[in-house]
């Protein structure tokens, strides 16, 4: 039988920079190959927030615990350069840079295990070397296992600044469940220039098919960094003492944002990011907020993780033996853009099972279509949230 195994994600970095690069490479890559197959029928219309880097760590939880076939379609999705051992030294590095060096985001892990249920004294050590914290449950009873959701569910909330609510149910665990491995990153940081709360109003944002919305916009110069190309116009205004970056990537209409995002990878973003040139503007963008929940199974089976969530799966570097594998990988993210900056949060739980049966010279820059927006970390320049606008959640005054 193959037991169930739950676990929400985190982060990573490597011992040199040239190790680092590689790592931070890897998810920026794994990040524009995820959005593209999120941003399906089911999401085309609607406005979307997700953290790839917070899935990229628990994928790498999990990738440290596979083996053979299930490691290479792993290996193969997350573009980790290197073998099994030395990704996982490169990440954890990463990730206790983060740790000791950041002011404006943090990441956490933790791991719920089935008690007494064996698992390899390596495996437990890999997941240390995470940081994660780990505690026990018996999941063979009702009760415990709805005092592990609350537990979670608590974790979670405490650190996310309590963005990130119910992440699980007592439907996502059962008797099967034998390990939760949890993560969760919060994001906080404002803006280098601030705008000014009296300057925000009404404006129109235009949907697709020009369909015409009224929301509140936020208006003021700021310094900024703006490039154009025949797709798309991209600008980056930086956060408080240039600690992270929101690049906003705005396709132009004859483009139109699905298409641009079926094409979006790594070295378009590259190319735009390159041609960059800074300048004061007189800036309205909209002011907004988004939450978004994601079963990722589907997503990442696309991708090509097909082994890990069937029968077939080989994680036996966790326990030892091949009867486990992923059940569902499950995600919440939360973002709110304001006049003074920006707060977003995810979480990410991956669930395996036993087998079993102003002046004229300043430019007017006005963010007024559909919009790509990516959060990226300015010291080692990992993406760490990546979501697109489509419309305000509610129609107000639609023309």
């Amino acid at each position: 039988m193959k037991r169930r195994f739950l676990f929400l994600i985190a982060l990573a970095i490597s011992v040199t920079m040239c190790s680092q690069n590689s790592i931070v490479e890897s998810n920026n890559d794994f990040t524009f190959d995820m959005f593209k197959h999120i941003n399906s029928e089911d999401t085309a219309e609607t406005n979307m927030f997700v953290s790839p880097f917070s899935i990229y760590d628990a994928l790498a939880m999990a990738y440290d615990g596979a083996a053979k076939k299930t490691a290479t379609e792993m290996r193969n999705v997350m573009k980790f350069k290197k073998k099994q051992a030395e990704s996982h030294k490169e990440f954890v590095s990463l990730l206790n840079e983060y740790k000791k060096d950041n002011s404006v985001f943090t990441i956490t892990n933790a791991a719920v295990a089935q008690k007494s249920y064996q698992f390899l004294d390596t495996y437990m050590q890999c997941l240390k070397d995470f940081d994660a914290t780990i505690s026990q449950a018996d999941f063979f009873k009702a009760e415990e296992r709805a005092e592990a959701v609350k537990n979670i569910n608590s974790w979670v909330s405490k650190n996310t600044n309590d963005k990130i609510k119910d992440l699980l149910s007592t439907k996502d665990v059962n008797e099967l469940t034998r390990l939760i491995l949890l993560n969760a990153i919060y994001f906080n940081a404002s803006w280098n220039t601030e705008f000014k709360g009296d300057k925000t109003r009404p404006m129109t944002f235009y949907g697709k098919n020009s369909v015409e919305y009224v929301t509140d916009f936020m208006n003021g110069q700021q310094n900024v960094a703006l490039s154009e190309n025949d797709e798309a116009q991209m600008m980056k205004i930086d956060y408080s003492k240039d600690a992270a970056s929101m690049y906003i990537i705005m396709p132009k209409e004859n483009v139109g944002i699905d298409k641009y995002i079926s094409e979006f990878n790594l070295d378009k973003f590259e190319k735009l990011e390159k041609s960059l040139t800074g300048m004061k503007v007189n800036l309205s963008m909209p002011k907004f907020k988004i939450e978004s929940r994601f079963e990722m199974k589907k997503v990442l089976m696309e991708m090509g993780i097909k082994t890990a969530f069937t029968k077939s799966a080989d994680f036996s570097k966790m326990n030892g033996k091949s009867n486990l594998y992923i059940d569902e990988v499950i995600h919440k993210a939360f973002v709110e853009v304001s006049e003074k900056g920006t707060e977003a949060a995810a979480a990410t739980a991956v669930i395996v099972r036993e087998k079993s049966a102003i002046a004229s010279q300043v430019p007017n820059i006005n963010i007024n279509r559909p919009f790509i927006f990516i959060i990226r970390e300015n010291k080692n320049n990992a993406i760490l949230f990546i979501g697109k606008y489509v419309k305000p959640d509610k129609k107000e005054n639609t023309k």
